[in-house]
């Protein structure tokens, strides 16, 4: 008789091993990737909790100040994001000529949105941001783009109740995570629901060239951005930054933070399934060779199913994994040439 085990870890892998990936990237020719495309697709928008709920049929967003950076303007908006829910979004309109190529971006796990525009509450923070090259939605406007940068909820001004009560807590990740669980929804599919609505916001703006979006985000920015593009066509370009790896690498390899996790996912598909989704619009993957906590292991991993989905719609060349000599940083070289390339 084997004797049961008291070290869980063990299971866990166990249970990793087993699961059916009902929906792993198996199609064998484009009409096959198209009706497996339209069934994961499906699927995760159910898994996520956004099934069924319609987007506002009349995206309201009221500004709320315009400053001056120079070579760029900043707006705020309050955007009606439904659930009588507002997301701060932050516009950074070049002082060029319009149309614009817009861009919608993504933070990270940062106190809020601030950082990715640049603004930091000393000069310390401001260096060390600058060298991980987090000031990422300031540089594509210095770039020429029309970058919308949405506040993702649990962050900023978008905290919960218990965070306000416990100034020493970073995020309301944790205490969000769980009450949407609760309430058969996703902390993750409510951000993505939110860069829904930001989408069609962008699309209603006359400044902005139609038909083209493009979507970027570091770290938490990264996983929203993968996942949205994953599920909204809308989005023509892609370029998530320090998230796409396997989920056995880094999701399920050491702490996350709790928004990270959606309850089955592993019982349908794979990061690299997930991402294959995106195929054909080009997509570049950004990784840091040292990063420690997307190791670097997994990301290469998890891509050879990307390519294959790529390949076999003949668009090897849209699909692209850049990798820095660094950790768990954006890239703005690697970025700005992916969207001056494809966007």
């Amino acid at each position: 008789m084997k004797i049961p085990t008291f070290h869980l870890q063990i299971h866990l892998d166990d249970l990793y091993a087993s699961q059916p990936r009902r929906l792993a990237f198996q199609a064998a020719s484009p009409a096959e990737f198209t009706l497996w495309q339209q069934e994961l697709r499906s699927r995760v928008v159910d898994l996520l909790g956004i099934a069924g709920r319609k987007l506002p049929d009349t995206v309201r967003a009221g500004r709320l100040q315009a400053v001056d950076c120079g070579e760029y303007v900043e707006e705020k908006y309050a955007l009606d994001v439904g659930d009588a829910v507002a997301a701060p979004i932050y516009v950074l309109i070049p002082k060029t000529k319009p149309p614009y190529k817009p861009i919608l971006a993504f933070h990270g796990h940062d106190p809020s949105v601030q950082y990715i525009l640049g603004h930091y509450p000393d000069a310390d923070t401001a260096q060390l941001n600058y060298a991980n090259q987090n000031n990422y939605a300031q540089a594509l406007a210095r770039a020429g783009y029309l970058v919308c940068a949405v506040e993702q909820r649990g962050f900023g001004e978008r905290v919960s109740d218990q965070r306000r009560e416990s100034p020493a807590v970073e995020s309301s990740c944790t205490h969000l995570a769980f009450s949407y669980l609760m309430q058969g929804r996703t902390l993750l599919g409510e951000r993505c629901r939110d860069g829904m609505v930001a989408l069609s916001y962008l699309q209603s703006r006359e400044d902005v060239m139609p038909g083209v979006i493009g979507c970027t985000g570091c770290s938490g920015g990264g996983t929203t951005a993968l996942w949205l593009a994953a599920l909204d066509e809308r989005i023509t370009v892609s370029v998530p930054a320090c998230y796409f790896c396997s989920f056995k690498h880094s999701i399920l390899g050491m702490r996350h933070c709790e928004c990270n996790y959606v309850p089955r996912i592993l019982e349908y598909a794979e990061m690299g399934d997930l991402a294959a989704l995106i195929a054909p619009r080009p997509l570049r993957l950004i990784a840091g060779e040292r990063d420690p906590i997307f190791p670097i292991e997994g990301t290469r991993q998890q891509y050879k199913t990307v390519q294959r989905a790529y390949r076999l719609l003949g668009a090897d060349e849209r699909c692209s994994l850049a990798v820095h000599e660094g950790e768990h940083r954006y890239d703005h070289t690697l970025s700005q040439a992916w969207f001056g390339q494809w966007l």
